[in-house]
């Protein structure tokens, strides 16, 4: 119990109700930190326990594997590109079985209060989020991207299609895909390309050691189908890696 000392002066009627005042005022703060403190450091432990706790994948009911179809496994990452000035918060490839019904995605998300994995780094806002979806064998498609910005959000106004041919106990490498936006508020964002092979078969097996080995998957005609991904590496991409990290 705190204790408090009191002056053996004479006291008068408006003095002592002040000093009673104040008094009750001490105890009440005193009170009122003990309560929210505990608050303070269970809002905070909140916090950090729900930062990684959202999926990178999203699978429509009808393209999971059941006992009797046999998996196959699309693996690959999707994030930030490292140099980029302008970012959104959530960057997406979906991905659906050609001519049949539902979806799947594969993301990055980045907010204070919701995180995908951040399984890759390279700078502060240059991450990535690895992916394994596993669907049942057959023919598949990328068709389009999403990039949400918070205020605007974009994609491609038409449906494309880089094929996926998917057999059962095969893993297929997708690559690295990296977004950037080309200004601070518009809904211009772009993805870079890349193969990194290596680094993320080592994470697949870490953290997925099911998985059997990752074969690439060609995507040499990519560019032509659409120009929101670009090859990292590629003839196109110098300009577009000027402008994304605000040289240009």
């Amino acid at each position: 119990m705190p204790s408090f000392a009191l002056s053996s002066a004479p006291v008068t009627g408006r003095s002592a109700g002040l000093a009673l005042w104040l008094t009750l005022s001490i105890i009440v703060q005193g009170i009122c930190d003990l309560m929210i403190r505990p608050l303070v450091l269970l809002a905070a432990l909140l916090a950090l326990s729900g930062c990684y706790s959202l999926s990178s994948t999203k699978v429509a009911e009808s393209m999971r594997p059941d006992s009797q179809s046999g998996v196959a496994y699309v693996v690959g990452v999707v994030g930030i590109w490292p140099k980029a000035v302008h970012t959104a918060n959530e960057q997406m490839l979906l991905i659906r079985p050609r001519g049949g019904d539902g979806f799947a995605s594969a993301r990055l998300y980045n907010q204070i209060y919701g995180r995908t994995p951040r399984d890759v780094r390279e700078t502060w806002h240059g991450i990535g989020s690895l992916f394994v979806m596993p669907l049942k064998p057959g023919r598949y498609e990328i068709y389009n991207l999403h990039f949400d910005r918070g205020n605007v959000t974009a994609w491609s106004r038409e449906d494309f299609s880089i094929p996926l041919e998917l057999e059962a106990g095969k893993a297929y490498y997708l690559g690295d895909f990296r977004a950037g936006c080309l200004s601070a508020s518009g809904a211009k964002c772009v993805f870079l390309h890349s193969d990194h092979l290596e680094r993320d078969a080592a994470l697949v097996r870490a953290k997925y050691p099911q998985v059997p080995d990752l074969q690439r998957v060609d995507l040499e005609k990519m560019e032509e189908v659409t120009s929101l991904i670009v090859r990292e590496q590629g003839p196109k991409a110098s300009m577009l890696k000027a402008m994304l990290s605000g040289d240009l």
